[in-house]
């Protein structure tokens, strides 16, 4: 008797044991994110996927998230898995695994339950609960639509050169910054670019615009030529919208100048025949500047007087005679050399920058020199002026 009841007591101590035991099983899931437009729906790409065993965590991460708060589940929140969608929107959890004592199928196959919470920076955060069966992939078994958190205006952008009043050939930086956005981003704009940002839905920011140059030879300035610091576009609105922004050269290369000139010496401008040289022509001419710092005193450009330029005669047939144009000159500012005129080189003294900081253009006032005893002073425009100069003899001075 002792025996059987022995035997009775090990085989409900052997069914206690294999009762309390746990099974683990695994799943996959899959699904698709899209989001409203016009009257149908897009994919949404680029969103992260957390998924949960635990219903209560995930609602508590999921309010956070609703708070912008945090952008991944909280550390030690009962999360199993994450990935993110692709171009289609589409995404997979290959494997999540889970342990039960009172599986639905016994020790063969479970069904679970998940808590999944949806987050892109540019969307309202979503959550889904979704049914799995162990052992099964769980095809499409979510399908999600995400309502946008955020509007989005397109910028285009036209940077000018202010003094000609056309789109700028060189590369600049341009950084922006969106209000209450952290930080700014940039790009290289180029003449016209578009630049597209967003920011939180029903609101109306203000972009602030910087500009600069890779070099120093441009700033950034307002259509009128004044030198600023930023241009700020305020009460930006949902769509596009078109920006004008100004740079200003604070480099110059002075032109090449070239003309004639009636009288050098005494000598008349034209001959025939007889005379195809005289007084006028082989003159060394120059150019100087007047100094800004100095008034009434006058600046050689070096290059120009070792370029060592002369005065000359030009022929041209006239039926049978011959016409003389004597004192020709040509190359003078830029002849197989360039003469850079900026804030910091020798020759900065020909510009009043200060003058410059308000206004889309400058002047340079030059004085063309002939053998150091006749001189001619005119003044030339950046970018505008004319590079042509007819001299009459009552403009030499001596």
């Amino acid at each position: 008797m002792a025996r059987k009841r022995y035997c009775l007591l090990a085989l409900i101590v052997i069914a206690l044991v294999l009762a309390s035991c746990s099974v683990v099983f695994e799943a996959g899931i899959s699904g698709k994110v899209v989001t409203a437009e016009g009257t149908g729906t897009s994919n949404v790409q680029d969103v992260s996927v957390f998924a949960y065993t635990d219903s209560g965590l995930r609602d508590s991460d999921f309010a956070k998230f609703q708070e912008g708060t945090i952008t991944r589940p909280t550390e030690g929140s009962g999360y199993v898995a994450t990935t993110t969608t692709n171009a289609n929107g589409e995404f997979t959890v290959n494997k999540v695994v889970w342990e039960t004592k009172n599986s639905e199928f016994g020790k063969t196959a479970d069904v679970s339950k998940l808590y999944l919470i949806f987050y892109h920076e540019d969307y309202k955060p979503a959550k889904a609960d979704a049914t799995v069966i162990s052992g099964s992939t769980n095809s499409s078994n979510v399908y999600v639509k995400l309502e946008g958190s955020k509007d989005y205006t397109t910028l285009n952008i036209t940077v000018y050169d202010v003094a000609t009043g056309t789109a700028m050939t060189d590369a600049c930086n341009l950084e922006y910054h969106v209000e209450g956005k952290e930080g700014s981003d940039s790009i290289v704009v180029t003449g016209a670019s578009n630049v597209r940002i967003s920011y939180p839905k029903d609101t109306t920011p203000d972009v602030t615009i910087k500009l600069a140059s890779p070099g120093s030879s441009w700033k950034m300035t307002d259509k009128t030529g004044k030198v600023i610091t930023q241009q700020i576009v305020e009460d930006v609105e949902e769509g596009t919208l078109s920006v004008s922004l100004y740079m200003k050269r604070y480099e110059f290369t002075l032109p090449a100048f070239s003309g004639s000139v009636e009288y050098v010496g005494g000598d008349p401008m034209v001959t025939f025949d007889a005379n195809p040289t005289n007084g006028q022509d082989n003159v060394p001419v120059w150019l100087e500047f007047a100094s800004v710092s100095l008034p009434g005193t006058f600046v050689e450009f070096n290059e120009t007087v070792s370029a060592n330029i002369k005065t000359e005669s030009v022929a041209t047939e006239y039926g049978n005679t011959v016409r003389y144009d004597h004192g020709r000159f040509s190359g003078v500012g830029n002849d197989g050399y360039v003469i850079t005129i900026n804030e910091n080189n020798e020759y900065s003294d020909a510009i009043n920058w200060n003058a410059y900081e308000n206004s889309t253009t400058t002047f340079i006032s030059l004085r063309l020199v002939f053998n150091n005893n006749k001189h001619y002073d005119f003044i030339y425009t950046f970018p505008y002026g004319a590079t042509s100069l007819y001299i009459e003899n009552g403009d030499l001075q001596p």
